[in-house]
């Protein structure tokens, strides 16, 4: 069983077959909400900037150890290990603030062989 899910844990991501994309470690997407101000913030416009940026985008990256996959506007997923490769298939409008490139180094940082490791002596 313990076996089993790893070996799905590390297939995730890795092709756009139909389950592969809802098997990921991190999600990262553009979400419109109203922006909160609070005293602490050093310049408060920063946020109306950012919503500026973003405008209309609704896409989805996912994470896997292998690869990763994107939803440029809330439909299917492509997956690819090559973060180049699926930056080229999405527009700036689709893309504004680079998740794709965000999710890359997150990958490329975070997710190495002791991460499987450790994940596995959890279980």
């Amino acid at each position: 069983m313990q076996l089993t899910i790893l070996a799905l844990l590390l297939a995730g991501c890795s092709s756009s077959s139909p389950q592969m994309p809802s098997i990921f470690l991190i999600s990262l997407y553009y979400q419109r909400y109203d922006p909160v101000f609070n005293l602490a913030q050093v310049d408060p416009g920063v946020v109306q900037a950012t919503a500026n940026i973003v405008g209309g985008a609704e896409m989805e990256v996912r994470v896997g150890y292998f690869g990763i996959c994107v939803s440029p506007s809330g439909g299917a997923y492509i997956c690819n290990s090559n973060a180049t490769a699926l930056a080229e298939v999405v527009t700036v409008d689709q893309d504004p603030l680079n998740l794709i490139w965000v999710a890359s180094t997150f990958k490329d940082a975070v997710v190495f062989p002791y991460l499987l490791y450790v994940s596995q002596n959890l279980w």
